[in-house]
């Protein structure tokens, strides 16, 4: 923009020096059709003199070069101050977006914490519960292995149950009538 302005000013500095007005110079929109119309002294069938032009000549050629050089300087402006505008829109929208990624990453950070310490107590009642249940099978096993030793014996008894339980009642009534017997053999 700087140096856009600086040609401007040069180019303008040359008929400011010699004192050519060159009308008003079109800035913006505003009077894009303020140009002069060219003025016909003789008539157009006549033929031009041979003359030099003189130092103002093309004072309409120069203004319209200045007019476009004001118009893309006030462009440039423009947009300049735009992108500064959205800029710094962007950078809050940034800054915001930071934060809420940031507190976002530290609510996550704890929650991994917090669920790494949960698997390592789980981890550590399932050890102890494993433990347990190994404890527990294997005096399920001795208890097999017990039951399995006595099964025999078990199975004698109640197979001689009934044998012995005649026989006992058998020698029951024996001593009984040797009781009486004897009871009855003494004066």
């Amino acid at each position: 923009i700087e140096l856009l302005t600086s040609a401007k000013n040069e180019f303008t500095a040359f008929y400011k020096k010699n004192e050519i007005n060159m009308g008003p110079i079109q800035g913006s929109v505003k009077g894009v059709f303020a140009q002069e119309d060219p003025e016909f002294a003789i008539s157009e069938d006549q033929a031009p003199d041979a003359e030099f032009s003189d130092k103002g000549a093309r004072k309409g050629q120069s203004k319209g070069i200045v007019s476009i050089l004001t118009m893309i300087v006030e462009d440039l402006s423009d947009e300049i101050k735009n992108g500064v505008k959205a800029e710094a829109e962007a950078h809050t929208s940034w800054e915001e977006q930071m934060a809420t990624g940031t507190k976002l990453e530290e609510e996550l950070v704890a929650k991994k914490v917090s669920l790494e310490e949960a698997i390592a107590k789980r981890t550590g009642e399932k050890s102890a519960e494993l433990e347990a249940q190994d404890a527990n099978k294997r005096d399920l096993d001795n208890e097999h292995k017990y039951k399995t030793s006595i099964t025999p014996d078990c199975d004698w008894i109640i197979g001689a149950f009934e044998k012995r339980a005649a026989a006992r009642s058998t020698e029951m009534s024996g001593l009984s009538g040797a009781r009486d017997f004897l009871a009855g053999a003494q004066p």
